[in-house]
């Protein structure tokens, strides 16, 4: 499938809420679920009728007569098609479950290639582990961090640490009696802010959430190719699992 029609799957799959970022501000426990319009926390657009109005006419869904909940059903089950159809998959007899856990095997499946990792006789778990740890490995070797004798959390943690430092030395940013959490949210907030000048994207009165929110939806496929969020690179987009749905 071409990337930009990729992009824009992705964006509508953000945008209702039914895809991880992956590493979107993981390291520091910050994620983009926070209130974005009229997102509940677990990031979902559940009462802003307009937007998934317009989200849904480009689908191709007819919104005549429906509300909001209704809307964004659809919204969810189509695009669980669309990227099904989009990576091979066919789509006839079988329910929205099926189709996710098939989405996320190919993908997986994908991603291993990607990375040389061979799947015969694993699992997709065992298989993202060793995705994640070759990431990892990589990542550490960039940044000069040993790995011998640390476990995972240990050296995600130094790798974020010198990213940290590294970008806010790049951007003008004084370290200076900071932690790194703080530093942190300073580097990735002016990231935002950074991209949404390149971009063109108003930023007065939204927070850096709600703008990397609006880039992400409007701006996504340009955002990655100018290589504006060098913390949120990660090429693994999968359904982020809701309890009670």
């Amino acid at each position: 499938m071409k990337m930009k029609g990729l992009a824009y799957i992705f964006s509508v799959a953000l945008f209702l809420g039914i895809v991880s970022t992956g590493t979107v501000y993981a390291e520091d426990g910050s994620h983009v679920h926070k209130k974005i319009g009229n997102f509940h926390h677990k990031g979902e657009f559940t009462h802003d009728l307009e937007l998934l109005k317009q989200k849904a006419n480009e689908m191709g869904i007819s919104t005549e007569g429906k509300d909001a909940q209704t809307l964004h059903k659809e919204l969810k089950e189509a695009y669980i098609k669309k990227h099904a159809e989009a990576l091979g998959i066919n789509t006839e007899g079988k329910d929205m479950e099926t189709l996710k856990k098939e989405i996320r095997h190919v993908w997986t499946k994908k991603i291993a290639k990607e990375w040389g990792i061979d799947t015969k006789g694993k699992d997709d778990k065992t298989i993202m582990k060793e995705v994640k740890e070759a990431k990892l490995k990589k990542e550490a070797e960039e940044f000069g961090i040993s790995t011998k004798g640390k476990d995972f959390k240990q050296v995600k943690r130094e790798i974020y640490e010198a990213k940290v430092l590294k970008y806010a030395k790049e951007m003008g940013i004084s370290t200076e009696g900071k932690d790194i959490n703080q530093l942190g949210k300073e580097v990735h907030d002016k990231m935002i802010y950074n991209a949404a000048e390149k971009l063109g994207v108003n930023t007065e009165g939204k927070t850096p959430k709600e703008i990397f929110h609006e880039i992400m939806i409007n701006h996504g496929e340009k955002a990655r190719e100018m290589k504006l969020f060098p913390f949120k690179e990660e090429k693994i987009y999968f359904f982020r699992e809701h309890h009670g749905e």
